[in-house]
């Protein structure tokens, strides 16, 4: 019976979001806590094979695909239903916690968990100094009982880059943010790869980087 009442819950949330969006303007360009600097018109294909059309954009703070529909921002709910996201030339897989881009296929696949979190600026305390407050209370704004959401960050926060990066390699998932824990993982092609990553100049802070770095691996695979 839960699983009827989310498939129809589904197909009322697609009937509000892939309507008229030849229409959609977007008045949230470059906020800090979206991955695209505007909405994009994307496939969401589901589980069941049917395709469906929607103005997308990915909201890092609460890793969540968002939907835009006559001015208003929704949150693209039942990720279980979903099977590739398809933005901006780009592909995203609904896992347990939001949605990885799927940066690298092979053997060795790279996914990017883009993510961040809102950050407190503080409450000025004068002579221009601020005091921090502890924890990220930022919460998510709601727009009465239609679901509706708010996604400008509040003006005494910073958005804070978190992004994390995954290796699925002979089926087991694997994660790494730094060189270190990236060799451990290759333990086979230690050397290549650290000299791979010092003529590349890699950077674990940039994910194009990282990609390059994950094509090299595929490439001395065999």
């Amino acid at each position: 019976m839960k699983h009827h009442i989310d498939k129809i819950a589904l197909v009322l949330l697609f009937s509000v979001a892939f309507t008229e969006i030849n229409a959609q303007t977007d008045s949230l360009k470059n906020l800090p806590n979206l991955l695209l600097p505007a909405f994009a018109k994307s496939i969401v294909k589901m589980k069941s094979g049917e395709k469906k059309i929607a103005i997308l954009n990915y909201n890092l703070v609460d890793q969540e695909m968002v939907f835009m529909q006559k001015d208003q921002y929704w949150v693209l709910d039942n990720p279980h239903l979903i099977d590739t996201v398809y933005m901006a030339n780009r592909t995203f897989i609904p896992f347990e916690k939001g949605f990885y881009e799927l940066a690298v296929p092979g053997p060795v696949t790279l996914f990017i968990q883009h993510k961040a979190y809102a950050e407190s600026l503080g409450v000025p305390t004068g002579y221009g100094a601020r005091s921090q407050t502890t924890g990220f209370n930022y919460v998510k704004t709601i727009y009465g009982g239609n679901g509706a959401i708010n996604l400008k960050i509040p003006e005494n926060y910073k958005v804070v880059d978190d992004t994390e990066y995954w290796i699925r390699k002979d089926g087991v998932m694997q994660k790494f943010d730094n060189k270190r824990q990236f060799l451990k993982m290759f333990a086979d092609k230690e050397k290549e790869l650290d000299q791979f990553m010092s003529r590349n100049k890699v950077s674990f802070e940039n994910y194009q980087s990282v990609i390059k770095l994950v094509q090299y691996c595929n490439e001395i695979a065999n």
